[in-house]
């Protein structure tokens, strides 16, 4: 049966033979069904996938089992931090429905079962934020039973964090704060949507804006919220909730995407500079911008870690962004302003980055799969995680 490997031969069958244990729960990518594939669906039997010749993958780039399948396992570019990269499959073996959140440590690709929840307990939108998975979970078998839970690395049960009894959804986690999104029945029928914040120091809940008009957020895990609303950037102070929803930059439109450098709260997104999306950064105490790129056509949905930036670029799709959602992936070094394409055009969903790796949803070249690539071994980077220049 399936084990959650990549389709490489294109059979519409992951592997072959039928395995002793999942390659995503053994973790170890050998090939344990002797069908003379290893788990990244090559017959070179080597050791985790290093995209070699085989498996068609650019240098330093794998594969993350299983790579089909998967609605609502990951959460995005905040399913990468702190060396972890998370996301869940759902195991059918045994007839019933098993949820399991797997975690793959970035720097010895070793993949890891964390928990296992059957139906109607669930996993849903697993990220990273320190030595915590935050999910959220159906609690009844309805949807709108979803509430918040967070597990440790270091193992152990599942937590629960909210207890609205609403429909909570696409966590953020931070150090004392989880940023989510609240989905709950309106009086005259239909649904209000909210972004709110669980206090994990007192166990309550709170609202930060309704969802009307907001297309973005982001959380940069101690103190600001950042958010689009009618395509104009807002803050919120978590620490000075009194303050309310500040608007940030009345003048300058948002584009697509939001992100925090966590290391030092500086915000980066995608803005709307005379016509053309760019790539800026926000001050969150002065409101002051800056724009680091300045590219032709779109450059949109960046994410960043310390000087380096990973985003999607239009220019070789010769279009906006929104037209066909298609784009390359790209780097900007911050402190050098050196930039470099890593992943040729395509669509791509969810891209993060921590260190030296970016992971991110293919939905093209390699099916519907989740991929995480080295940039250091691709060539992409020096040791010391500046952009190798084109």
């Amino acid at each position: 049966g399936p084990d959650g490997g990549a389709d490489i031969d294109g059979d519409g069958d992951p592997d072959d033979g039928e395995d002793i244990l999942p390659d995503a729960v053994d973790g170890d990518r050998t090939d344990v069904d002797s069908d003379g594939r290893d788990a990244d669906g090559d017959a070179d039997s080597d050791t985790p996938d290093d995209g070699d010749a085989e498996d068609g993958l650019p240098r330093g780039c794998r594969f993350v089992a299983p790579t089909t399948g998967i609605p609502m396992a990951w959460g995005g570019r905040n399913s990468i931090d702190d060396g972890t990269f998370a996301w869940g499959w759902i195991d059918e073996s045994t007839g019933r429905s098993v949820h399991v959140l797997m975690v793959n440590d970035l720097a010895s690709d070793m993949n890891r079962e964390l928990l296992r929840r059957t139906y109607p307990d669930v996993v849903e939108y697993p990220v990273v934020h320190g030595d915590s998975v935050y999910f959220a979970s159906e609690t009844t078998g309805e949807a709108m039973s979803r509430e918040l839970f967070v597990v440790e690395l270091a193992g152990g049960g599942a937590t629960q964090l909210t207890r609205n009894g609403e429909s909570d959804s696409y966590p953020i986690g931070g150090h004392d704060f989880v940023v989510y999104q609240a989905t709950s029945d309106a009086p005259d029928g239909g649904w209000v949507l909210e972004y709110r914040y669980y206090d994990r120091r007192d166990g309550t809940e709170h609202t930060i804006a309704e969802h009307s008009g907001i297309s973005d957020l982001a959380f940069d895990g101690h103190r600001w919220v950042a958010y689009t609303s009618d395509g104009y950037l807002y803050k919120f102070d978590l620490l000075d909730p009194g303050a309310g929803p500040q608007l940030v930059d009345a003048e300058t439109p948002g584009c697509f995407g939001l992100a925090f450098d966590r290391d030092t709260g500086t915000l980066v997104s995608s803005a709307c500079v005379i016509g053309n999306c760019r790539l800026a950064s926000y001050d969150m105490d002065t409101d002051a911008m800056t724009i680091l790129l300045d590219d032709p056509w779109d450059q949109v949905l960046p994410d960043v870690d310390g000087h380096v930036i990973v985003y999607e670029d239009s220019q070789a799709a010769g279009e906006r962004y929104g037209g066909s959602m298609r784009s390359d992936l790209r780097i900007l070094d911050r402190d050098t302003g050196a930039k470099r394409v890593v992943m040729p055009l395509d669509t791509y969903y969810g891209v993060g980055i921590w260190e030296r790796w970016i992971a991110f949803n293919n939905y093209g070249m390699y099916g519907d799969s989740l991929m995480i690539c080295d940039l250091v071994a691709g060539g992409h980077m020096t040791d010391d995680l500046h952009v190798v220049p084109e």
